[in-house]
């Protein structure tokens, strides 16, 4: 393929999908209290009827401090997420530095310098045959891609699924992702925790679809080819490995096509919506359907061409 361009001085901002961009916005906007008052804690514990409710209040707030949602996370979830993740990924895979995986180290390498990424993450392999990567981390960034990715993925693929994971980063989404996956996590049990989580659960895996949007963007604007960026969705979504020599791109965006104008009368669509909503993940043939509009727009041209 020709020669990939570094995109200098990019605008992660401008690149989010706009579903994305407008609830991130909305995210970092909230501001959550948080006392350090524990001392005041403990008094009414130990004195419940000393003050009335008036006084309480009033003690309260003197004690307390507004933080950023975002900056919430990063000292409760995200914390404790990211801490679990980096035992289990520096426990479980091998790291793939220049001197293990060179290639594969070279690719990130590569990738970072594309998109203007200041500060390369850890990158490691595990195992799992499957076309499958992710990232987590916001202090302790990490790539982790699994083995059957390094051997499944072309070149091309390989750098889509790079750029896709170091958007998630560039754009802020990481602190989210790590709340939404701290309710999976196996030694949450709190029943108090549990009743939040299915509160705020499904809004937050509506909007886990739309950072998807914009780090698939953000995936092709590193490898620059958007029949790679197909193929690996195609990939992704289950094709034999024997069928990798005969890819139909053109009718995995067609699939697409079809599924946005099929499903019209009431019952369908609320079925349609439904099944979306509920999916861990945006369905593939959606999100190879918007990235390929994405890139026959201006928006895209205009960032290759600046560059």
């Amino acid at each position: 393929m020709a020669q990939r361009k570094i995109l200098h001085n990019l605008d992660y901002r401008a690149i989010m999908h706009p579903d994305d961009k407008k609830t991130v916005d909305w995210l970092n906007s909230l501001r959550v209290p948080y006392t350090t008052n524990w001392e005041f804690v403990r008094d009414i514990a130990r004195h419940p009827t000393d003050h009335n409710i008036r006084e309480w209040y009033d003690i309260f707030m003197a004690g307390v401090e507004y933080y950023t949602f975002q900056d919430f996370l990063r000292v409760t979830t995200s914390k404790y997420r990211e801490a679990y993740n980096e035992v289990e990924n520096q426990g479980e895979g091998i790291n793939i530095t220049n001197e293990s995986l060179p290639k594969m180290h070279q690719q990130l390498v590569d990738a970072c310098e594309i998109l203007g990424v200041k500060e390369i993450p850890t990158y490691s392999t595990d195992w799992e045959y499957a076309p499958y990567h992710f990232s987590n981390g916001e202090k302790h960034r990490r790539i982790v891609m699994m083995s059957g990715s390094a051997d499944l993925f072309t070149d091309e693929e390989m750098m889509f699924v790079l750029g896709h994971e170091l958007g998630h980063m560039a754009c802020g989404h990481k602190p989210y992702h790590m709340l939404l996956e701290t309710f999976y996590m196996p030694f949450v049990n709190d029943a108090a925790f549990k009743a939040w989580a299915s509160i705020i659960k499904l809004p937050l895996m509506e909007w886990y679809r739309m950072s998807d949007y914009t780090a698939d963007r953000m995936g092709l604007l590193c490898c620059q080819d958007i029949n790679a960026a197909i193929t690996t969705m195609i990939k992704k979504a289950g094709l034999p490995k024997k069928c990798y020599n005969n890819i139909d791109v053109q009718g995995f965006i067609q699939q697409a096509r079809e599924f946005e104008e099929n499903f019209t009368d009431t019952m369908n669509r609320v079925v349609k919506v439904l099944s979306i909503r509920s999916a861990e993940f945006p369905w593939l043939v959606v999100r190879a359907g918007k990235l390929y509009d994405w890139y026959h727009s201006d928006e895209y041209k205009q960032i290759i061409d600046n560059n």
